[in-house]
This record gives C-alpha cells, structure tokens and sequence, in this order.
C-alpha cells in the first residue's frame, strides 16, 4: 500500500470514529398530543416545569401562538394572527418573547396579553432575550437579506443597532449576557459587547439552522445537510465533529438541536430524524418511537422531560 493511500485510509477512519452513529434508543415516553391548530409549528420554548409557549403558521397566511400551564401536557390558543411566527424566548424574570413575519412580541410575567416590540416588515427569524435590558432578533428572506437588530440597554424598546449579513440569519443566542452568537446561510458570527458589533467567523460549508449553548463556554451548531460544529471556548472556535452531507436514509436535513448541558443533547429534522447523545455529541442514537413521517422543527428539553414540534400542527412529549 502507498504512502499516499495509507494516509488516506488513516484519515477516514479519524474522521468516521470522530462522530459515530449508535443502533437506536428507546425513550421512556413518546407520544403526540392533541392541539388547536394545524399550521406548521417553528419553534417551542418552556420558561419553568409548568409554564411554555409554542408558535408557527403558514408563510404570508396565518400563524398562532400555543401557551401551556400544565408542563406541556394540554395546549391551548394564546393568539391568532395573519403572519406566520417563527420563534419563542424567555428571559430570566420570565418575559415572554415571539418573533416571525412582520412583528416581534413580548409579554410580561403574569399578563395574558402580548404587546408589540417591533412592526419592521421583516422575516424575523428568531430571537434571544437574556434580560428586560438585552437581546436581538435576525432576520432574512429566502436565502439572502439578513440583519441584526439589538436591543437596549438604555432605551431597550428603541432599536440600537442594526448589523447587515449578505445571507440570510437563522437563529441566534447569548451564551451570557454579553456574548451573543448568530447563525445563517454560511455564515457564524460572535459578539461581545451584547450585539453592538459583530465578528464573523471562519466558518462556512452549510446552511446553519439552530445554535445552542447550554453553559457559558459549550455550544453547538446544525446546519441543514447534517454538519455538527462544537465549541468549548465560548464561541472564538469551532471545530467540526460531523460533516454535512450524510444525515441517513433520504438525506433527511437536520433543522434543530438543544443541549440541556455540554453532555447530553438532540437534533430534529425531517423525516423522523431524532437524534440523541449523552457524550458531547461524539455519539448519536435515532430516538424511538420518533415517528418517521414527522419533519421536525424545534425541540426544548427542561429537566427529564422535552417537547418537540413539527409541520402539520404536530407537538410531541417525550421522556429519555
């Protein structure tokens, strides 16, 4: 064998023992509820073991706001509207926050009521808020067009600033109250000053969907043709434990993940894709009874318990 062939050889095997695919898990619980609507669910967010909020809609028709008071078991019509949301967040004190075609909304602890943050005529993609004084929301088209907007801290209901990306944005998280990172087409990018300013980052090669730092320092990155990035220095640098292009059967693409902490976390995606791991995402099991006619779209964890969304007005609960 040549130099050049056992080289490649090492390599591959490197690369495949990097990010290893496991046989199937078993979850304790998995099972659909029943809920009022029947648009496309985006996104699902639970501010403590009773209280959450979920959205999504059809693009330019309609969209809806769910809120649950029982730990996610019964789901019950908060709002209706004629535009499509995308994503829900909650701040330290409990703030509510929901963004998506044309508005950004937010309700108070206690209130019943959503009121209006921003009406900008924008895609607003998603939307992270660590207190009443912080936060930001990317936006984009299709595949081009993104900003970030920053909010506060001195005139929080008033816009600061606003940061242009070639493509479009598509989430976005503070993995403390300084630092926040976004995520787009080809495209991550860090700040730490709060969102005044933005750096991007050397990093490229897929279409980035969702980004998630459970602690101050660990954070993970999808992107749509299945890459998996991992960072342990809060951001600065990424190094890539699953390369795109392989994501099963169907090259079904990844459209969300959530860690509760730096060990254990999953990603959803289309057709049934459920993936789990408890190691850092250096392994990964397809969780069952995941049904495998449902595109998943966003997936939250609190404690021992989690919830997933999917197209076709489609919320599970599940329990590892």
């Amino acid at each position: 064998m040549s130099h050049s062939l056992f080289r490649y050889f090492v390599v591959l095997l490197l690369f495949c023992a990097a990010c290893r695919k496991e046989p199937n898990v078993a979850f304790r619980e998995f099972r659909e509820l029943t809920v009022p609507v029947s648009g496309d669910f985006a996104d699902l967010c639970m501010f403590d073991s009773l209280h959450g909020v979920a959205v999504g809609g059809i693009a330019w028709e309609s969209g809806f706001i769910l809120s649950t008071a029982d730990g996610g078991q019964t789901w019950s019509t908060d709002t209706l509207m004629q535009r499509k949301m995308e994503s829900v967040c909650f701040d330290r004190s409990g703030q509510a926050y929901v963004c998506g075609q044309d508005f950004v909304l937010f309700r108070a602890p206690g209130s019943k009521h959503w009121e209006s943050l921003r009406v900008n005529y924008q895609w607003n993609r998603a939307c992270a808020f660590p207190d009443q004084r912080h936060g930001a929301v990317v936006t984009g088209g299709a595949f081009r067009f993104g900003e970030i907007l920053a909010f506060g801290p001195e005139a929080f209901w008033q816009l600061d600033t606003v940061s242009n990306a070639d493509n479009v944005l598509y989430d976005v998280c503070f993995s403390n109250s300084a630092t926040a990172h976004a995520a787009g087409l080809g495209w991550l990018l860090r700040s730490v000053d709060a969102g005044y300013s933005w750096q991007r980052l050397d990093v490229t090669g897929d279409f980035f969907q969702s980004i998630c730092f459970p602690d101050s320092s660990t954070g993970y990155v999808c992107g749509s043709s299945g890459t998996i990035l991992k960072t342990t220095d809060g951001g600065q640098s990424w190094q890539e434990i699953r390369r795109g292009g392989s994501a099963g059967r169907r090259n079904r693409a990844f459209r969300a993940l959530w860690f509760s902490d730096a060990e254990n976390g999953c990603i959803v995606g289309d057709g049934g894709l459920f993936w789990t791991t408890g190691n850092g995402g250096t392994d990964w099991s397809q969780a069952e009874p995941a049904p495998g006619d449902a595109d998943f779209t966003g997936v939250f964890a609190f404690g021992a318990r989690g919830w997933a969304v999917a197209k076709g007005g489609r919320l599970f609960y599940f329990e590892p």
